[in-house]
């Protein structure tokens, strides 16, 4: 053992460059792997926080003629639904909607502004989702001048002190709440980050608003807690066999179907009306980084196996002269098999530092879960298990190799390369070749498609354009004092209100409107007259808005090119979505309010009367080209603290906003990319340890060909000409896959970049090239050595 030892530490000292890759890129290899199975385990574990997970579901509303279906519908079908089965332990109803609210705690010149927001519910909510708590009573909500906060916004706003008994004022109102006042009745644990439920102030809805007779609006989602998940079925015939659908909007197609909470996130959602309140994520998404976290695993063993096999010619005539003087086979084998699984060990542990430095500098904040070594200790512990094995798989082959020529042979030195070896090493070369390969253009096509949306025709100017949220008051009673007083700014060209944040969405606010008694769904987004300047929304036919528009008593729609193809509209019609009819001003060009994910929608932009629709929380603020963003940034927030000075303003520009419509996309294309850089990684490392391997058996042989002649050249062609080859057989086998990889990805998308014949030839010259660099580095030493040393040993 201790000749084992000593010759493995010459080898260590002799390729210490060889060695060292190899152990860093095993080490990056387990540092990838346990990100994304933290990420992984994330998305898998979705929604299991709350005790009694499996029986809760969520209600569905579909259509069967239309084949879509409402998780938000009306309050009196909740009430209805709840109390329909003694299967139904409980129900509660939720507010969907995640607008914030202007709230204050503390008196006078001590109170202090926040914007949280407010979910309105059954106080059986509690004991459905299973709330802990921390501090007050857990019953609190069937008063409904209470409200339980989690613990994290507990300290935020009351610091150390208890928060039970303190009194959170609105400073305006909230959606089913008749004061304005609330008390702190209870402080919950926070929720994790991967449940449907938010960590909001959570508050019983006022009995003025349940109303038994509202069928006709779309205000809430609905979950149920059963008895057990098998009377899923039960509930949901008996109510499709009893209940009158048709109470619902005048729907007779309807039917209820039960969602089980535990599959929500990875429901496929796009055609669900509302699935936009709910947190869901691709299956196939979830699926490519699992495959990802696996293949890089692979590619790393598979590599440590070349490279352990590359170090025979080091090795060999030490452990046969043990076999002569007596040493089992199976005890070398067994001594084999422990290196191996310590230097895999060696670099799982290197990886658990590079994942603690990762956390502690913030450099990965891409990914939605906390990595932090301690929160994710199962994972932590399964990784060093799979470490060990992966230490000891990968050694049995060369432990195996090593030791199975016939000691008279080796010590002879006549030993040579075994055809079967070398066809199982380039097997396992080519196998990292074609992942590196179909990772590369997988990462290309993601970082296209990335690029195709940031820089799509949007039809608007979103650059220079600050958008922060209003209070209810400032939108009200101090809007003109706001715009004017930023007009004022010479900085600032224009300023405009809307009652939805435009161009940060998937959906907006769907209604159904009337054009000659024919009946068109479409997005409605209430908007100052001023709206459309601002924002540089060209009209391509009639007229923009008016300023006196919203004073007029009447409705003044403009509607996007796509409603006019497919519905028939004019300037000068006249359009109903049942408050009034109001008048086609005119229409502009395809706007993509929008993420690319969705197809072109009917768009109609409104300016309401003073009686409709008054409340046009979020301000944009366009600035002049060249314009001090600070400075304007500071103007905006001196303006707001003139009006309201404890109002917590928020700001933020177009960037951010697509930021974070697209982080899914961001995410999956900075993994997918850090994955593309880790296998060409590796297998450099591997074709590193290949060519150790063939220039130590083919010593000889090229100190023979150089005394006849052979130049440096000659001898770097031969070695690359193997490689090179095996890199074009690898490429051809890598293209299909990456390609129905690629399009397969895009087909999320209705506005996507093409797949590009290039990016297949910068996959492979990638590859050429790298491949080109690591032989050639390699074999340039032993081609400038002197043959006399070469043919000698």
């Amino acid at each position: 053992m201790k000749t084992l030892l000593r010759n493995f530490l010459s080898v260590l000292r002799r390729f210490q460059m060889a060695v060292g890759l190899n152990i860093i890129g095993l080490s990056v290899a387990f540092t990838a792997f346990l990100v994304i199975m933290m990420q992984v385990s994330h998305d898998h574990s979705f929604d299991r926080c709350h005790p009694k997970a499996g029986r809760i579901f969520l209600a569905e509303l579909c259509d069967s003629v239309m084949a879509n279906g409402r998780v938000i519908y009306p309050g009196a079908f909740s009430d209805v639904l709840i109390a329909s089965s003694p299967h139904i332990e409980a129900g509660t109803m939720i507010t969907p909607y995640d607008k914030r609210n202007y709230l204050s705690v503390g008196e006078g010149s001590d109170a202090e502004g926040f914007r949280e927001k407010v979910t309105t519910c059954h106080p059986a909510i509690v004991d459905i989702f299973g709330f802990s708590f921390v501090e007050g009573d857990k019953d609190c909500l069937s008063d409904p001048e209470k409200a339980i906060i989690p613990e994290s916004m507990a300290h935020r706003m009351f610091g150390s002190e208890p928060a039970v008994g303190r009194q959170i004022h609105f400073k305006e109102a909230v959606w089913t709440k008749a004061g304005r006042d609330l008390t702190v009745g209870g402080v919950y644990r926070d929720f994790p980050d991967n449940t449907q439920l938010g960590n909001t102030i959570y508050s019983a809805i006022d009995a003025s608003f349940r109303k038994p007779t509202e069928w006709g609006g779309s205000n809430w989602l609905c979950y149920l807690l059963l008895d057990s998940p098998e009377s899923a079925k039960v509930v949901e015939d008996n109510f499709n066999r009893m209940f009158d659908f048709s109470q619902i909007w005048g729907c007779e197609n309807l039917h209820l179907r039960l969602l089980p909470l535990e599959e929500l996130h990875y429901m496929n959602m796009q055609d669900i009306w509302g699935s936009n309140s709910l947190r869901t994520q691709s299956p196939e998404t979830v699926r490519l980084l699992f495959l990802i976290a696996w293949l890089i695993l692979l590619i790393a063993a598979v590599n440590y196996m070349n490279f352990s096999t590359a170090l025979t010619p080091m090795r060999i005539r030490s452990i046969n002269t043990q076999k002569v003087l007596g040493s089992p086979a199976s005890a070398l084998r067994l001594s084999l098999l422990v290196e191996a699984a310590a230097i895999c060990l060696m670099a799982y542990l290197l990886a658990l530092v590079w994942v603690y430095l990762l956390d502690k500098g913030q450099y990965l904040s891409f990914v939605e879960v906390d990595i932090s070594l301690l929160l994710n200790l199962p994972i932590v512990l399964v990784t060093g298990g799979i470490a060990l094995l992966v230490g000891s798989l990968s050694g049995v082959y060369p432990a195996y190799y090593i030791t199975s020529f016939p000691p008279a042979l080796v010590l002879k030195g006549s030993f040579g390369l075994s055809l079967n070896g070398r066809r199982l090493r380039t097997v396992l070369i080519g196998f990292q070749y074609i992942v590196s390969v179909a990772l590369i253009v997988g990462a290309c096509i993601i970082q296209l498609q990335n690029y195709f949306m940031r820089h799509y025709a949007l039809g608007f100017d979103q650059d220079q354009i600050m958008i922060t949220e209003l209070s209810r008051d400032l939108c009200i009673k101090h809007k003109d004092a706001f715009t004017g007083q930023l007009m004022k700014y010479p900085d600032i060209e224009g300023v405009a209100f809307s009652a939805q944040k435009v161009g940060g969405e998937d959906a907006y606010s769907t209604y159904e409107f009337t054009h000659k008694e024919e009946a068109f769904p479409g997005f409605f987004l209430s908007v100052s007259p001023s709206f459309l300047d601002v924002m540089g929304i060209e009209v391509t036919d009639g007229n923009r808005f008016s300023p006196s528009d919203d004073k007029d008593g009447n409705f003044h729609f403009i509607f996007n090119e796509t409603a006019r193809r497919a519905n028939g509209l004019e300037v000068g019609e006249m359009v109903d979505m049942g408050w009034g009819p109001g008048r086609i001003t005119g229409f502009i060009g395809d706007v993509a309010l929008t993420s690319l994910r969705e197809e072109e929608q009917n768009i109609a932009f409104c300016v309401s009367p003073d009686n409709k629709f008054q409340w046009l929380s979020y301000a944009y603020i366009r600035l002049r080209a060249g314009a001090d963003v600070t400075k304007a940034v500071d103007r905006l927030r001196e303006v707001v603290s003139g009006l309201d000075a404890s109002y917590p303003l928020e700001v933020e520009f177009y960037d951010s906003l697509y930021n974070q419509l697209y982080h899914r996309e961001e995410f999956v294309k900075k993994m997918v990319t850090g994955a593309s850089l880790l296998a060409i990684l590796i297998s450099v490392v591997g074709v590193f340890g290949l060519v150790i391997f063939e220039t130590e058996y083919r010593r000889r042989e090229i100190g023979i060909r150089k005394v006849y002649g052979a130049t440096v050249t000659d001898i770097l062609l031969m070695f690359n000409r193997k490689y090179l080859s095996i890199v074009v057989v690898c490429f051809v086998l890598a293209t299909p896959v990456a390609y129905l990889f690629a399009a397969g990805w895009l087909e999320n998308f209705a506005y996507r970049t093409p797949v590009y014949w290039w990016v297949f030839v910068l996959a492979f010259g990638i590859i050429f090239l790298v491949t080109f660099l690591t032989v050639s580095f390699q074999n340039w030493r032993t081609a400038n050595e002197n043959p006399v040393d070469s043919v000698k040993e």
